[in-house]
């Protein structure tokens, strides 16, 4: 009788564990992983000027979801200057806002933004990065410096991974959540 118990409370736990496997999320260290793309209705930066703490903000918004109007801003620099940048990324669709760089940072290991640009003079520098050994790249802050007067536009990508297609494959891995750009004036 006793033997009977002991294989019946093993066959409950392993149906147990399974159901329970295939009812959560995909993890990895800790983090829960989604296998899916973000909605991104927006795309904010704010930008410190490191000599003088001027703040510059610009923003690009599609709050009506794909295929509706875009709206955004100039980034308007000074030549010679470096910034620290921060980068928010929300879904204004949802109500309250559904700040998607929270779940970015938490899912470090599965995102990475690439910054680009057509006007001379501009490099960027990343300041934040996931937990790989050795770590890789987030890019939700990050320095921008400007060396000469120029105009053009201001690429923000942000790569998608998942664990079929992993960040330790490089950029053409993945998936692509945001590929956008500013108007960008260096005076």
């Amino acid at each position: 009788m006793k033997n009977c118990k002991n294989r019946i409370a093993i066959l409950v736990s392993i149906i147990y564990f399974i159901g329970m496997g295939a009812c959560k999320k995909q993890e990895s260290n800790n983090t829960q992983i989604s296998e899916e793309n973000e909605l991104i209705t927006s795309v904010s930066l704010t930008l410190i000027d490191s000599l003088t703490n001027d703040t510059i903000n610009v923003k690009w918004s599609q709050i009506g979801g794909p295929g509706t109007a875009i709206v955004v801003d100039t980034l308007n620099l000074k030549v010679n200057s470096t910034y620290t940048v921060f980068t928010q990324i929300l879904d204004e669709s949802k109500s309250p806002i559904f700040n998607v760089s929270d779940e970015i940072k938490a899912d470090a290991n599965h995102h990475r933004f690439v910054y680009s640009s057509s006007a001379t003079g501009i490099s960027t520098s990343i300041l934040d990065f996931d937990s790989h050994i050795p770590p890789m790249e987030l890019g939700l802050n990050f320095k921008l410096r400007t060396s000469n007067l120029s105009t053009g536009k201001f690429n923000v990508m942000l790569k998608h991974y998942t664990e079929d297609s992993p960040k330790t494959l490089g950029l053409q891995a993945g998936s692509t959540d945001i590929d956008l750009s500013f108007p960008v004036e260096i005076k």
